[in-house]
């Protein structure tokens, strides 16, 4: 029997390890988390007592998340993330800025690829925040699910990024930002995240969004020799060509240059999330011809659960406008919908 995907992940390290069904899959994924950060030597522990008084350590998280890839399968993420927000300017932060890819970049490199047919192959950066050393000392709390050496209380002091911090996207931008120069590569002026081959007759084009990359060339042996020189210096996953990037659902008619971008699954999951599964659906846009009832109102304001919830629905119907945006029209059929 197939595995279902659950419409809510847990929130808590407690609630995913003692999920009644799910709990040894979290558990595992969470050592899977914990043994990441321990190869990449992300902490060491220090005394509590050896922190500096003014100092308080900053707590962290464990975020859980199902994927399902569209080759079928569920795949259970566990990630570790410090609470950022406790952090103190000047203390144990400075500059936080990074830069992520524009989507029009994504869109048009999209319907450039389908013009010319060109290959568009993913990778992902395995825990890329691991990568670079943090700037100043920071301290982390103790958290869920480490055990700690005997003879504490200890703290964390961190050595690496984690995800959370609010230093880490700027620092991990710097790492890669300098590695692709490294290689050649020439950083678009339009988009600092779109990176140009600047050797040999044949066009290569990175696009980097965080910890997400996209190879577009027309030549398979191109697209191969970077991803050898990426492996080399980072613990990478080869995705093969595009099916899904952020969020985006991908689906290639090479024969007739079509490409296809929509959002079924996300759009799925959000109505799941907030229990419209069994809603009526409604062409959109809607005609302009539409009156619109407004809902009895009942007088009392929302609540901060209530707030959150609306903000939260906005916030997801804003992504789809986001990164759908208008259909491309660049001589070739790219169909958003």
């Amino acid at each position: 029997m197939e595995e279902e995907l659950d419409s809510a992940d847990p929130v808590t390290y407690q609630n995913a390890v003692k999920h009644p069904k799910l709990g040894p899959k979290w558990l595992e994924a969470v050592r899977k988390e914990l043994h990441s950060l321990h190869l990449n030597y992300t902490w060491d522990y220090i005394r509590l007592e050896d922190v500096p008084s003014d100092v308080k350590p900053i707590s962290s998280k464990w975020v859980f998340k199902t994927k399902q890839p569209s080759g079928g399968g569920i795949r259970y993420k566990a990630r570790l993330v410090i609470r950022g927000f406790e952090q103190i300017p000047g203390v144990d932060f400075d500059e936080t800025f990074a830069p992520v890819a524009k989507l029009s970049s994504l869109r048009m490199l999209l319907a450039l690829a389908a013009i010319h047919d060109w290959e568009i192959d993913q990778m992902d950066v395995v825990t890329a925040f691991l990568n670079p050393e943090v700037d100043g000392d920071v301290y982390m709390a103790m958290p869920d699910g480490v055990e700690a050496p005997v003879g504490g209380p200890w703290v964390c002091k961190l050595r690496k990024s984690l995800y959370g911090l609010k230093q880490a996207p700027r620092l991990w931008y710097e790492h890669i930002n300098n590695f692709l120069r490294s290689l050649g590569l020439l950083r678009s002026g339009y988009d600092p995240n779109v990176y140009i081959s600047a050797t040999g007759l044949i066009p290569l084009i990175l696009l980097l969004y965080v910890d997400d990359i996209l190879l577009f060339s027309e030549s398979a042996k191109r697209v191969s020799e970077l991803k050898k020189l990426l492996h080399a210096e980072y613990k990478m996953t080869d995705l093969g060509p595009i099916r899904q990037f952020l969020g985006l659902e991908i689906e290639r008619d090479r024969k007739n240059r079509i490409l296809y971008v929509h959002q079924s699954r996300y759009i799925q999951n959000v109505l799941a999330t907030y229990g419209l599964s069994e809603c009526n659906g409604d062409w959109t846009p809607q005609p302009t011809n539409n009156r619109l009832r407004k809902l009895e109102d009942t007088g009392k304001p929302l609540d901060e659960n209530g707030k959150q919830k609306y903000q939260t629905i906005v916030g997801s119907l804003n992504w789809l406008i986001v990164t759908l945006g208008r259909p491309v029209n660049v001589g070739v059929t790219v169909i958003l919908n």
